[in-house]
């Protein structure tokens, strides 16, 4: 059984905060800042720990945290997590997570992996559990590259039919037009590019896919999405804000705090809720619930001296990105005050990003 050695781990990443990022906002899956290590890679410990954190629940945990809030202020507040879709059931991986952590404490071999047993991985997850709260907070969900990529739809969000937002990372333009038009037999959102240049940044060379000028009240009614989380190209906030009035796309993801720490007012986000033939349409705020970055309004001087025990590593996805315990009390503090903020600014719902983060620290602990 091959285990990580947490104090190589620790040691072994050093952490330079002076760099200026050339990176924008990405998504996990479509950009590659920060490949592994070779410490992360190669893990070795003889003697595995007497019991491993279920990092999968306490995603879920910090999810649920703030979905449950955000529904008492507003019970139309829209849920759209970025992938995170083996979060919507009991996975594999934790039903054998389960069997080592009561197996390991009364000394059976763990090397001796005849205690995990097959389990089905797609079942409906029991009711009292997180992932049946999850599952059932759920108004869409955004999957990476099931038009241009191998990747499939799970069974779960097809058996719920949970409306699926597609991001698709294209190789060439006539496969971003084939992924369009599947996109439009389909019936689902599509945000797609075939050049990263572009990528999560741009208006102009975003396509508007089925525009309308009826009114988009629920997700159902939309019909084309632009997600801008990366307004780096943007000198000012009132040039970002025009350029998205002149726009006329029925959903719109954007970062709540223009470049990462300047807050819109009241006015402003009400302005960019409507398209620019003034029918209404959703403004959805990106959240990322488990990095931190250097621009963030939050982000505390010091820390470019020493970081915080709860940041761990620069992010896979943003060059000068970090990923954190996202368990940790200090982190959910801070991150509920961010969410509140988001409520208190009339967002019409929420795009959380970063939840795959939670694969990482499993790595670190594998069980097989």
């Amino acid at each position: 059984m091959l285990l990580l050695n947490k104090n190589i781990f620790i040691t072994s990443i050093i952490f330079s905060l002076a760099l200026v990022s050339k990176a924008g906002a990405g998504l996990y899956g479509h950009t590659s800042a920060n490949p592994e290590t070779y410490e992360e890679t190669f893990l070795n410990q003889e003697t595995p720990p007497m019991h491993i954190l279920n990092y999968r629940e306490k995603m879920r945990e910090n999810l649920l945290m703030m979905i449950e809030y955000a529904h008492s202020q507003n019970p139309n507040f829209q849920i759209i997590p970025h992938e995170g879709s083996k979060l919507l059931v009991k996975s594999f991986w934790e039903r054998n997570l389960d069997d080592y952590n009561r197996v390991r404490p009364v000394g059976l071999n763990v090397d001796d992996q005849t205690f995990l047993t097959p389990k089905d991985n797609n079942q409906e997850p029991p009711m009292e559990t997180l992932a049946y709260k999850y599952l059932n907070s759920v108004n869409a969900i955004a999957l990476n590259n099931i038009y241009c990529g191998k990747k499939h739809v799970p069974l779960i969000i097809e058996n719920r039919n949970i409306p699926v937002i597609a991001v698709e990372k294209c190789p060439t333009p006539e496969k971003f037009d084939r992924a369009i038009i599947n996109s439009i037999m389909d019936k689902r959102l599509l945000y797609g590019y075939n050049d990263i240049t572009y990528a999560f940044n741009d208006i102009k060379n975003q396509p508007v896919i089925n525009e309308s000028a009826k009114n988009v009240m629920t997700l159902s009614d939309a019909k084309n999405i632009l997600i801008l989380n990366d307004d780096r190209n943007f000198k000012n906030k009132n040039e970002f804000l025009k350029a998205l009035r002149d726009t006329s796309y029925d959903l719109i993801i954007i970062n709540p705090l223009f470049h990462h720490h300047q807050p819109f007012t009241a006015d402003e986000i009400n302005s960019l809720k409507f398209k620019k033939n003034g029918t209404k349409r959703l403004l959805i705020a990106e959240m990322n619930v488990s990095e931190t970055t250097p621009s963030d309004y939050f982000w505390k001087k010091e820390w470019e001296k020493k970081s915080p025990e709860w940041i761990r590593r620069r992010s896979f996805v943003e060059e000068n990105s970090y990923i954190t315990e996202y368990w940790h009390p200090t982190w959910k503090e801070i991150i509920s005050r961010h969410f509140k903020d988001i409520i208190r600014s009339n967002f019409d719902g929420v795009f959380f990003t970063g939840i795959e983060n939670y694969q990482y620290f499993e790595k670190q602990t594998p069980i097989e």
